[in-house]
Parts: C-alpha cells; structure tokens; sequence
C-alpha cells in the first residue's frame, strides 16, 4: 500500500516527531530517527497541535496515483501525507525512496493534485538520469515536472514561480550564473540555484523558472511533445532543442 497510514499525526499529539519517523521509515531507510525528524521539520512538519480536515487527502492521493502510475508507466513508491506548520498551505518533497506532502486544512483538491503530480513526476523522471543529478538534471527536472502539471490540470494549475521571470531574464541569469555550474552535482549544492540566494546575486525561484524557461522554449522550437516523451529525453537533448547554450 504505497500511501501510508498518517492519519494520527493530524490529531493533538506532543510526540508528532517520533511518531513520524515510524510512519516514514520506508521512505528514509537508511537515515537516522534524528536526520529523519530533523528533515521533516525542515521542511514543514507541524510540531504542536491538531489540523482537522475536511478532505480526504488519502483517498484523492491514491486515486490520482493509480492514474499517474498507469499514464506514465511509474513505480509503486510510499507516499507520506503529513500535517504543515502554521502559516503554510503545503509542500512537497520527493526522496529517492519516496513521497512527503505536508499540507494544511486550507488546501484544496486542486492544489493536492498539481502538488502531488509535480513530486511524483520527479519520481518517473530520476529513472532517466544518473544520479546524483547534475544542476543541469535539477532544473531540467522542475520544468519538466511544472509542464506535465499544465498538461494535466491547465495552466491555473501551475505555480507562480514558472513565469515569475520572462525568457530574456531566464536565459541572462542562465549565461552568467548557471552555465558554468551546470556539471555540480548532488541536489544539496543546488537549492541556491533553484530557490535563489541573494548573497550570489540569484533571486527567489529563478531555477525553477528556468527550467519552466526551458521546456517552453523547446516545445517552441522543436513542436509539441507530450508527458512521456517529454519525460525520457535527457537533458542536454533538452536544453540544446531551447537553444540555451552551454558553455
């Protein structure tokens, strides 16, 4: 059963992190209780309190993961559904192993479907590349994943990230910063690229609006491709149909 049984951790509960690390071992099995509680407050987790809901997240998670797994030809991977921190409507993140979406009560189905399709896009999309990715894969992978949501869901369904920067911003910052990090591997030395870092002159979000930069002009330039066959093509294939140039 790939999507785990999470439901306790939404109720009152003073031993959320302890409790979470049992329900998402299968997805972390190699790491330790404490990296493991430690990552998932990193990345949201809710550490006091309760978050009812009024949805069925588990039931429309699975339904849409039998779609995806059939469309795609994907692999049967546990998936974690877990409550976020105040403040925060969700997030999502996907592991070599699996599946972490943290949402809150405010979350609709819509935005549960375009959240989980992009996470496990990537999951379909790691078969394809050698890891660990380079920052050319990683943000290859963040357009990629953004542009199957669009083709799924419409584009009300995309993240405002994918046009926060026009082409001509994309491929400026594309020249001078990403080019000649491109061959860096491992996604830790990437989240400045990807979610920007000021203190290198990257502003919020500009890898992942590249990477919707460059899938969108590869679709231009080379005709319309769909999920799949967007999905198996590798990344230099990629951004050479965008003409963004490598140095």
């Amino acid at each position: 059963m790939p999507i785990l049984d999470t439901k306790l951790l939404f109720e009152k509960n003073d031993q959320r992190e302890q409790l979470a690390y049992h329900s998402v071992q299968s997805i972390f099995p190699q790491q330790s209780p404490e990296a493991v509680q430690y990552e998932l407050l990193q990345q949201g987790l809710l550490q006091n309190g309760e978050l009812p809901l009024t949805l069925d997240v588990w039931q429309i998670t699975e339904r849409l993961l039998e779609q995806l797994m059939q469309a795609w030809d994907g692999p049967d991977v546990p998936i974690a559904i877990l409550p976020i921190k105040n403040g925060f409507v969700k997030n999502g993140v996907a592991y070599p192993f699996g599946i972490c979406l943290f949402i809150s009560s405010r979350i609709t189905i819509k935005e549960l479907h375009a959240l989980f399709a992009h996470e496990y896009h990537h999951i379909c999309r790691r078969r394809f590349i050698t890891e660990p990715p380079t920052l050319l894969d990683s943000v290859i992978m963040e357009g990629l994943a953004e542009h199957a949501v669009e083709s799924l869901f419409g584009e009300y369904a995309i993240s405002s990230w994918t046009k926060r920067y026009s082409m001509a911003e994309a491929i400026s910052y594309w020249n001078s910063y990403f080019t000649p990090a491109l061959h860096i591997r491992g996604l830790h030395e990437h989240r400045a690229y990807l979610f920007g870092d000021m203190a290198l002159n990257l502003p919020p979000w500009i890898g992942y609006c590249i990477g919707y930069r460059i899938v969108e002009a590869f679709q231009k330039n080379k005709g319309l491709h769909d999920i799949n066959q967007l999905l198996t093509l590798p990344s230099e294939y990629l951004i050479s149909g965008a003409e963004f140039k490598k140095k």
